[in-house]
């Protein structure tokens, strides 16, 4: 179960890598890129397609990121998920939110099996957008409707 002091513990680090941010400007990983960096993080794309994300240069592998950054933030395809926790856990980032993907949802139960197997602290099931202060209006009321239905974190 996420709690909310996890959630915070997560986002009090500064130096996050996005592992799987679109080339496309339109998505949303894209946007949650845009949002991390304007809220003063430094943001790490990693993507093996990409040069650069947002003018910053791109990673192939978040193993080839030296020093290792504090946090990840996974916004993949279901299939994809479970190296790339595994690529976590191997460059020492033990802490990792694994976004749900717009087209699909955070299913893949491997990913999240084998993040428990490598010690690799996960948070699932939310998005990243509403725990951010001054977050976008729909992302606020995201947030309170959770409120509303009970499914907020603790």
């Amino acid at each position: 179960m996420v709690t909310k002091a996890a959630i915070d513990n997560f986002l009090a680090a500064k130096r996050i890598a996005v592992i799987g941010p679109s080339r496309s400007q339109k998505t949303y990983s894209r946007m949650l890129f845009r949002e991390l960096l304007e809220h003063g993080y430094d943001v790490i794309p990693v993507n093996p397609n990409a040069e650069e994300i947002e003018g910053i240069r791109c990673f192939k592998r978040i193993g080839d990121i030296t020093p290792a950054p504090e946090r990840a933030v996974i916004i993949l395809p279901e299939g994809l998920t479970e190296q790339a926790v595994l690529d976590c856990a191997a460059a020492g980032v033990k802490d990792v939110w694994l976004h749900r993907h717009v087209a699909g949802g955070v299913s893949d139960t491997r990913a999240i099996s084998r993040a428990g197997e490598k010690g690799v602290n996960l948070i699932t099931g939310y998005c990243m957008i509403m725990f951010l202060p001054k977050a976008p209006l729909l992302h606020r009321f995201h947030g309170v409707l959770l409120k509303i239905i009970g499914r907020y974190p603790k």
